[in-house]
């Protein structure tokens, strides 16, 4: 355990800038909330809630799915291109194994940012003199594990196939499944093909959790799933390619 403990520390510095850069752009988009009171808050983002900053779940929810893929670039194309890799894996340490320390640097690193931005808004929203529900604090936490388990392990998985640009795959499989199902007729063959990714489940429960609810456990479930395996499929072919420095 001592090499994970050692790494992981670094691996969270590393990511230290992208996470606060992260933090910003999601304060970024939801700042203009806070200039109009409470129908700001509620109008337009959850039909029907409660004005409060808990009525923001569903677009910091959105946010957060489409910053993650930024903090998950890299985890394994990044040791390959700049031919880091072999030199950590002088360290005891697998090569499995360093690529799951990696991932759960952008786990920590997104969790962080969901907190981060959960209690900047409930306090600027207390501060305007608003009342209602706030975000909630460990369902912020809650939300970036469920992004985290699709996002993260999708991103791992087209790092582990490409060189480059697996940030921008990742946000537009995020996007276009969204896009698609709220443009296209349930019964259109693009929206049903667009349904077959868990995206539109897994905000459904970052949104149920940042409003302060228990998200629907097949909701989880289903999440999870598609995470593990797409975590397991990347391990297993990030494991198998050769290091090509340069690439």
């Amino acid at each position: 355990m001592r090499p994970y403990a050692t790494l992981l520390p670094r691996l969270l510095r590393d990511r230290l800038a992208r996470s606060v850069g992260a933090t910003a752009f999601v304060l970024l988009l939801t700042s203009p909330l806070l200039r109009f009171g409470e129908s700001g808050f509620a109008d337009g983002y959850m039909v029907g809630a409660e004005p409060g900053a808990a009525s923001t779940a569903n677009l910091v929810g959105l946010l957060l799915a489409l910053v993650s893929p930024w903090l998950a670039e890299g985890v394994v194309s990044e040791l390959r291109c700049n031919g880091s890799g072999p030199l950590l894996l002088t360290r005891p340490i697998s090569r499995p194994a360093l690529y799951l320390v990696r991932w759960l640097a952008g786990l920590v690193s997104l969790t962080v940012v969901a907190l981060a931005t959960a209690t900047t808004i409930n306090i600027a929203w207390s501060a305007s003199g608003g009342s209602g529900p706030d975000l909630s604090l460990v369902g912020s936490i809650g939300a970036g594990l469920v992004i985290w388990a699709w996002v993260g392990s999708t991103v791992l998985l087209l790092s582990a196939v490409l060189d480059r640009g697996e940030a921008l795959a990742g946000a537009l499989l995020v996007a276009i499944p969204i896009a698609m199902t709220a443009a296209l007729p349930s019964a259109d063959l693009l929206a049903r093909a667009a349904r077959v990714l868990p995206v539109r489940p897994v905000l459904s429960a970052a949104r149920t959790s940042l409003a302060g609810s228990v998200p629907e456990p097949s909701t989880l479930v289903e999440a999870g799933c598609w995470g593990l395996a797409m975590l397991g499929v990347g391990l297993f072919i990030a494991s198998r390619r050769d290091w090509r420095a340069g690439d």
